[in-house]
């Protein structure tokens, strides 16, 4: 009966996590090559913030991530941010929004690794 618990909760716990979807292996690509590859699919986004946000002084984050097979996000990490760690939260939360599609020269689904950066305030 343990066993069979353990084996459920197992299942539960690493069954159900997402993994990316790979078709070849990742390529590293400048974000100003990234349409090349993979265009976004919504040009813009939003997302509610704490109320603190308003007090932080501007900056920027940079977040390297995987765009899978299926134009979805995974492995977001922050590179860079000035001030240190103060948008970090802000700039992980947008990546998560974040979703593409194949542009029309990438037939076979290239995933791909890519920096992007994020300002927030006032651009720096």
């Amino acid at each position: 009966m343990k066993k069979t618990i353990l084996i459920i909760v197992a299942t539960l716990l690493f069954g159900c996590s997402a993994t990316p979807n790979l078709s070849t292996e990742a390529i590293e690509v400048q974000s100003e090559n990234l349409n090349k590859h993979w265009e976004m699919m919504s040009k813009s986004f939003s997302f509610s913030s704490p109320s603190n946000v308003v007090k932080r002084p501007k900056g920027y984050v940079k977040v390297r991530y995987l765009i899978d097979s299926n134009g979805k996000v995974f492995n977001p990490a922050i590179v860079e941010s000035v001030p240190e760690g103060v948008w970090d939260d802000q700039g992980l939360k947008a990546v998560k929004q974040m979703e593409y599609k194949p542009s029309e020269s990438n037939i076979n689904r290239v995933p791909v690794y890519v920096t992007t950066q994020f300002y927030f305030g006032n651009s720096v």
